[in-house]
């Protein structure tokens, strides 16, 4: 994913000497009217709600539901 670091790190994760790739976390909100998946543990969310996409700017994405911070 592509951002200004202040997006992805509130405890300083992103500096000259970090190792990469660093684990952050990122804003999200989750996709409604999306069809079941085969396992309930995964869940399609957004990362719009900052303007974050990949490169090829995509902001959907398929995750754990673990993953995902309330």
């Amino acid at each position: 994913m592509i951002d200004k670091s202040s997006i992805f790190a509130r405890f300083a994760e992103l500096t000259p000497d970090a190792v990469y790739p660093v684990q952050v976390t990122v804003k999200c909100v989750i996709q409604d009217g999306i069809e079941a998946r085969a396992c309930d543990d995964v869940v399609t969310v957004s990362t719009s709600p900052d303007g974050v996409t990949t490169p090829e700017g995509r902001d959907t994405f398929t995750v754990n539901q673990s993953q995902v911070i309330p």
